[in-house]
């Protein structure tokens, strides 16, 4: 770390952090040997894309859905999304939300748990 940086308030990285994208590094996506199901990242871009979600869950695939993409488009999304949600509840399978533009689905018979939020403590004091 070098005088300025001690100025304008950079920091070094915690040593004691590993990177993670570091320790996932990988050869590539060769699968060896073959799987019977995967689990798949998509970028949502168009309404072909959430064609492509329906097919791969079809071939009971759990896919990683990046949304970010449309997210300049609400009423896109909001139609795309309701399509795969109707899906999953029509074929048993199942979706949830995994960050604020990551949702996660998965196919027939298979379910995610999910946690309910936790109650907020309220500021009164009943006594």
């Amino acid at each position: 770390m070098g005088l300025f940086d001690k100025i304008l308030g950079k920091n070094e990285e915690n040593p004691e952090v590993p990177d993670l994208e570091e320790l996932m590094q990988s050869d590539g996506d060769v699968v060896s040997p073959p799987a019977d199901f995967y689990v798949k990242r998509v970028d949502l871009r168009n309404e072909g894309d959430g064609d492509l979600v329906l097919n791969e869950l079809g071939e009971k695939n759990i896919i990683i859905l990046n949304v970010k993409p449309l997210a300049k488009q609400p009423n896109r999304l909001k139609t795309i999304i309701g399509k795969l949600k109707n899906h999953t509840g029509k074929t048993n399978g199942d979706i949830a939300l995994l960050a604020a533009d990551t949702i996660i689905l998965t196919p027939k018979n298979v379910k995610i748990v999910k946690s309910k939020p936790k109650a907020k403590k309220s500021g009164t004091v009943i006594s």
